[in-house]
């Protein structure tokens, strides 16, 4: 299955550009599907309100790599938020530094582990081969992270098993 997507700005701080990743003729971004998914007043809300006050604290920090606990493949960039323990909901994202980070989607945790939930992997995976797009785009010099910016083709195509 072929899906098409590109990553675009959010939000702009002091010390941090919030991007996301919207899909091919999709209205929301995927960080706003996430907010969608857990409406005020849904059982999650403490947990969402833990999620927001992460990004304030990204927001207004940086995204400094303690803020994330590593969920993808080793030296990837890709994280969950939050880091607490006991929390269901799941935000994964996309820490390229400091000062460039990448949502993407999540849900509740349903698994053990990502991999063996069919909710959630196929996010953390999307991210996977975000990072690797991102990571071969700046190796040929086609991308470039400039301070708190992305700067190059920022449209992905990806070829998904069916």
């Amino acid at each position: 299955m072929k899906q098409e997507y590109s990553i675009e700005l959010l939000e702009e701080y002091e010390n941090v550009n919030f991007y996301s990743i919207r899909m091919a003729g999709e209205e929301l971004t995927e960080l706003e599907a996430f907010f969608e998914k857990f409406p005020e007043g849904c059982e999650y809300d403490d947990e969402i309100d833990v999620i927001i006050s992460w990004i304030d604290q990204i927001a207004e920090r940086g995204a400094l790599e303690r803020y994330f606990r590593p969920e993808g493949n080793y030296g990837d960039g890709v994280g969950v938020i939050p880091i607490d323990v006991g929390n269901k909901l799941r935000l994964y994202c996309l820490r390229l530094s400091d000062k460039i980070l990448v949502f993407g989607n999540g849900g509740v945790k349903d698994a053990r582990t990502w991999q063996e939930s069919e909710t959630l992997a196929p996010y953390v995976k999307l991210l996977v081969d975000t990072s690797r797009f991102i990571s071969s785009r700046i190796k040929d010099g086609t991308m470039v992270l400039v301070d708190k910016e992305i700067v190059g083709n920022l449209n992905f195509t990806r070829y998904e098993e069916e």
